[in-house]
Parts: C-alpha cells; structure tokens; sequence
C-alpha cells in the first residue's frame, strides 16, 4: 500500500498528473487511463477500478500487460496513489497515475434521529425449549426495518454466533472445532480482542465471518445522541480499522449490541453506517456460570429451531467442549449450518 503521508494540495496532483500525461506522449508505450485520475471517497464507500487501456505503435494492444501497485484503504482516511506500468517489446515503458483520496466518514447527527425511540431494551429470545420459532424480544417485521433480524427462513437452517470482548476465552479451540466439522460461524468481536490476536484473527477470517461488537463494549443507546454521536461512530469505525489492519480485509457489515441492550434509534443508526444487526433466537446463561460440558450440550439442545441464531460465548470451557456434539447431532437431524450475513 502506498499513501501519501500530507495532505497534498490539489494544485500539485493536478500539476503532477499533467507532467505525467507529458511523458507519456514522449515514449511509445500508452496508458490511458478511464474515469477520473483524481477520485474522491467517503470513508467506508469501495474503490472500483475506473478501467485502462495501453497502446504501442508497434505492439498494438497492450492492455494486458499492465501492472497496478498500490491499494485503496477506503476505511482509513488519506490520500491513495496507484501507479499503472506497462512495456512494449523493446522493454520501453510507460507509467500513469491516479489518486484516491479517502475522507472522513461524512454521517452526521440527524435530527430525524430525535424521534426515533431510543429507550435502551433488553433482549430475550423467548425460546420455550418446544423446538417451535420463538417470539423474540421485538416484531420481527419491524425490525426488519432496521435491517436487524433474530431468525433466519424457517428451514433447516442453524447459525452459530459466538460474542468476545478482551478477557480469557477458548475463542481458538471453538475454530479448531468449527473448522474440523466443516461448519462457518459467526464471531462479533471487540476491537482490544482482535488487536491482541491478530494471527488468530488472519486465520479466523478465511473461513469465518467477523462482525462487529464495538471498542469498549459500552451500552450504544448511551451514545445514539447528538452530544455523543462521535464516541458512536468511534466505537464502530476504529473496530473496523483494527480488522482491516491485520487482515487488509473489511470486517463483513454486521453487527451486535454489546449485553443485548439496544433501541431503535440504536439500530438506525447502525443501519446508515451500512451495517445489518443480529440478535439470537437461542441463548443461555453460559456468562455468569461455569457449564461442564453435558450442562452445555443439553442447554444447546433444547433450543434448537429452525432458522436459529445461537447466542455462545467461547470463555465458557463447556461450550467448546459441547461444540463438536451439538453440531452432530444436529447434522443428523437434517441441519445444515450457515453465516447470518446470508439472512435477508
């Protein structure tokens, strides 16, 4: 990655991407590029690749050749320069730039936001151990408003969610499970777990999806005001820099509230940053308990359903010992396993 590290007046990217075009004239290889040369993004919004093409007199078409070094963090504000080479056959070469500038995330306080509810709630799923789709803490069509969701489709569909935020946990043993029996979780981490893990992390994010659980794990309604509404955007975006930072890959766009406390206004926000939130539709008590792993097993047992969202904390040592079990037993029950980024 190559970033210019000032702030450069546009003046002399302008001035430098002239004197490039000059050069360009003045050798026989040539780039051009489509688009504009000098983009500019919100923090957040993708880079897509305008497009180029490459001419020799005596080669023709030489697109196909070219080299691009240089990438966009478009999490991470700054201005971005790629460099496109190309050479003929007679090892003659040509060079184009382009700048990318990367600027703050531009979402601010909306006074629609002051009349959407912003009582902090409390989640339960309200699952009956009867197998049946429960209730949930909310209607489910109004949720989906928000772009939140506690069920999956009504099949046979289960999704396994683990929470983590900083302290001691069997995180790394929960992969090696999943990993083992070919099944794909969900992690919403904090931003201190993943900064302190980042080999785990690397690992965790070819098979896995990672999704947000927020900086410092603090209650979100707190901070959907127009007083605190920096500390929540921060409590987001410098989760995300963490991930991409040891991945070079964005964090999947979904989201958990820290302690199931939440509120609409809470979730609309989250929405307009572009996230989808999850809760479960199955939990229990595994945070304030040590479980062995029978207690385990049978607490994850009873719950399932079709379409259901599992709420499971890896610092309990009998989760991840119940883990390969449920799993086995449920794949023999016709179940099949899936991330809930695929729930719409």
């Amino acid at each position: 990655m190559k970033i210019v590290k000032c702030i450069i007046p546009l003046i002399f990217i302008v001035t430098l991407i002239l004197s490039t075009n000059k050069r360009e004239t003045d050798t026989i290889p040539k780039i051009t590029l489509k688009g504009k040369v000098i983009t500019n993004l919100i923090e957040g919004e993708k880079y897509e690749e305008p497009g180029y093409s490459a001419s020799d007199k005596k080669d023709g078409d030489i697109t196909n050749k070219v080299k691009i070094e240089g990438t966009v963090n478009y999490n991470k504000e700054g201005i971005y320069e790629l460099v496109y080479s190309v050479s003929n056959s007679k090892r003659e070469k040509a060079n184009a730039y382009r700048f990318v500038k990367v600027s703050r995330q531009n979402l601010t306080y909306k006074d629609s936001y002051d009349k959407i509810d912003n009582t902090s709630r409390g989640w339960w799923s309200g699952n009956k151990f009867d197998h049946q789709r429960p209730p949930g803490g909310a209607d489910i069509n109004e949720l989906k408003k928000y772009d939140a969701y506690f069920l999956g489709k009504d099949d046979k569909t289960i999704y396994l969610t683990f929470d983590e935020g900083s302290y001691e946990t069997y995180l790394d043993k929960v992969v090696e499970v999943l990993d083992k029996n070919d099944v794909k979780g969900t992690f919403f981490l904090c931003k201190n777990y993943i900064e302190k893990n980042p080999d785990l992390i690397k690992k965790m994010s070819l098979n896995h999806s990672i999704g947000n659980h927020t900086f410092h794990h603090e209650n979100m309604p707190s901070l959907a005001t127009k007083e605190n509404f920096e500390k929540f955007l921060s409590e987001i975006k410098e989760t995300e820099k963490a991930y991409y930072n040891i991945t070079k890959k964005d964090m999947d766009k979904v989201y958990r509230d820290p302690r199931g406390e939440w509120s609409f206004r809470d979730l609309q926000i989250i929405k307009d940053l572009g996230y989808k939130t999850f809760f479960y539709s199955a939990n229990y008590d595994d945070f304030s308990k040590v479980l062995s792993k029978e207690e385990a097993l049978n607490e994850m047992l009873k719950r399932y359903h079709n379409g259901a969202i599992y709420l499971i904390h890896p610092n309990n040592r009998g989760n991840y010992e119940a883990l390969e079990s449920f799993i086995t037993e449920m794949k023999k029950q016709g179940y099949k396993f899936d991330l809930v980024k695929n729930i719409s």
